[in-house]
């Protein structure tokens, strides 16, 4: 009886001990969904691939290896004049229409990861010479006549912002005047848009004096052309008014562009640690500044005295066309083919020489391992910077499909990855799926 007694309470308690211990999992499993890190959605690469007057948002995980096409794949948009993504979550095409309004259209992720056209189009009104993001900001610019004018009639020249809101896809505008907004009084543009330490940082093009510049007394008559090709300014914003920009100027380099005829294409790049380095095509050719880069520490508003790199020095006579940042002290730098300054032709002079920049050991090395130069058709504009490494499309002249290369910072060197079925590849980038 004693033996039977003992053995039902060993099996109780069994029992009881399950239970809890089923309790106890599932506490823990609640608990667990609760307070664990909810790990960021998987994203994928996106390739702009084009063909004749039409461009194809291809997905992939990997773009080191294998083949894509656009025959029978892909989401069709119209083509973009550029492409800017947004937030690693908005991926915007933006259309240059002259003087005309350009529409412009967005995409996500869905979910499901797939990508997706959004519903609403927004019209940029004014014609764009620069773009870029700013937190949750496509950002557009141009230059333009204001409405402030003269007894004479002269206008106040002075940039439009047009800045779309990617979240809830609204649109704004706002016009300010830049008539001796440098300093110089001459007027000026702006190139690049990049966000550093959660203000918005611009370079300031010195363009000539206006009329209304001349009648102002900034110089006896008016010219097209600046007398300060020797000096880079930078403007700080602290959001979207656009009011009371901070003016900071340095003399070891020329203005920071790149530019072909009305494009005004960055030469900024900020790192993972919010520094602005801000690069110098040295595209005036009455500078006597060379191509190089200069910096802007995190949490200052001042040009490092202690950062320079001669580029053009360390190239062997060739400029700067584009950077792209990678990661750590590393920079890709897409450079002009031919030494010198870039030759001015109907079409955009070549810059499909690639070198990398280590901002920390202040070294300069072409990469090696793409295809000869010489074959070389065209650059992606957009690249893709991934585990301390960064792919760009690469599109040459001998009937090969195009292919996107990885490019391995440390070694400066290049390995062909991705083929892609198509004309050409504007944009390379990555998109994580928008809850």
């Amino acid at each position: 009886m004693r033996r039977k007694l003992r053995k039902k309470l060993r099996k109780n308690l069994a029992l009881s001990s399950l239970a809890a211990a089923t309790l106890f999992a599932a506490s823990c499993d609640k608990n667990d969904d609760n307070n664990s890190v909810v790990e960021e959605p998987k994203g994928s690469f996106v390739v702009v691939a084009t063909s004749g007057e039409a461009s194809y948002l291809l997905q992939a995980d990997d773009l080191t290896s294998g083949e894509m096409t656009i025959v029978n794949s892909g989401l069709e948009t119209d083509n973009g004049t550029e492409w800017e993504f947004n937030s690693n979550k908005y991926l915007y095409c933006l259309v240059y229409n002259q003087g005309n309004a350009g529409l412009t259209s967005s995409y996500v992720l869905n979910a499901d990861g797939q990508i997706e056209k959004r519903g609403i189009e927004n019209e940029v009104r004014s014609r764009f010479t620069t773009h870029g993001s700013y937190g949750k900001y496509v950002v557009t610019a141009a230059a333009v006549a204001t409405d402030t004018k003269d007894a004479a009639g002269n206008a106040a020249q002075g940039v439009t912002f047009t800045y779309i809101d990617a979240e809830t896809q609204t649109l704004a505008t706002k016009t300010i005047i830049t008539e001796n907004i440098l300093g110089n009084g001459e007027y000026a543009t702006f190139s690049g848009i990049s966000e550093a330490n959660g203000k918005l940082y611009t370079a300031g093009c010195p363009i000539g004096v206006s009329a209304y510049g001349a009648a102002k007394g900034a110089a006896d008559t008016a010219r097209t052309t600046t007398a300060y090709p020797d000096s880079v300014w930078i403007a700080v914003f602290d959001n979207t008014n656009f009011e009371n920009p901070r003016i900071i100027r340095d003399g070891r380099l020329s203005y920071a562009t790149t530019r072909f005829r009305s494009q005004f294409y960055t030469n900024l790049a900020v790192d993972d640690r919010q520094n602005l380095y801000v690069f110098s095509c040295a595209y005036e050719s009455t500078t006597t500044k060379p191509s190089g880069v200069l910096r802007i520490k995190s949490g200052t508003e001042a040009f490092d005295p202690d950062f320079f790199f001669d580029i053009e020095a360390a190239s062997g006579g060739h400029k700067l066309c584009r950077p792209f940042y990678i990661a750590g002290d590393y920079f890709l730098l897409q450079m002009y083919t031919e030494p010198g300054a870039p030759k001015a032709t109907s079409s955009a002079p070549a810059a499909v020489k690639l070198a990398i920049f280590d901002a920390a050991n202040k070294t300069f090395r072409w990469v090696t391992g793409l295809p000869d130069v010489a074959n070389i058709g065209s650059l992606s504009k957009k690249t893709a910077a991934d585990n301390g490494k960064i792919h760009i499309a690469v599109v040459t002249a001998d009937g090969e499909q195009p292919a996107i290369y990885t490019i391995d910072p440390a070694t400066a060197a290049g390995t062909k990855g991705m083929a892609v079925t198509c004309t050409g590849i504007a944009a390379l980038g990555k998109l994580i799926p928008v809850q």
